[in-house]
């Protein structure tokens, strides 16, 4: 029993640091497909910074779309760190695994957005105040640096049609 709590103690424990959102790029490259009417940062409070995205699907029904996730970490300049992962939306909403990486930046992000059903997609997607949180990284622990997460979205048909850059610091002891 006492091993349990430590263990438990070990990955949930109290941390001291930050983990904030510095930087975010939303971009489209088929504009008959998909548009950013809003992709900024938005100070909520002291030291608090969310991200608010509106991505305005323009041919609907989405019945298909795969998203790839790569991290990288500043060194000097950015390198491909810990993920390149690609998964197909619709599946992977349909038939959710805890085992996947892409179900921690889902559930990382679920309660800031809209995007909680499987699909067709038939309204925009948007994300609103979306912070980040150091108990986020309790399962993929990060050593301290610059991050960019990058979220490339593909129709499933032709290429890739849009690309948000998430820029954020960790500094977490």
């Amino acid at each position: 029993m006492k091993y349990l709590l430590w263990i438990s103690l070990l990955f949930i424990g109290e941390s001291h640091g930050y983990v904030r959102l510095t930087n975010l790029k939303c971009e489209s490259y088929d504009k008959s497909f998909v548009v950013f009417p809003e992709c900024r940062l938005k100070v909520l409070g002291r030291g608090i910074i969310g991200a608010n995205i509106h991505v305005k699907l323009l041919k609907l029904p989405i019945n298909r779309m795969v998203v790839r996730f790569i991290t990288y970490r500043k060194l000097n300049g950015y390198h491909p760190f810990l993920f390149n992962v690609s998964e197909e939306h619709c599946r992977v909403l349909r038939y959710p695994n805890r085992l996947r990486v892409f179900y921690y930046f889902y559930t990382a992000f679920m309660p800031f957005s809209n995007i909680n059903h499987t699909c067709p997609y038939n309204d925009d997607i948007y994300i609103r105040n979306c912070t980040l949180d150091d108990r986020m990284f309790a399962k993929v622990p990060l050593p301290k640096g610059s991050y960019k997460l990058t979220l490339e979205m593909d129709d499933g048909v032709v290429n890739w049609i849009s690309i948000i850059n998430i820029h954020f610091e960790i500094d977490v002891d």
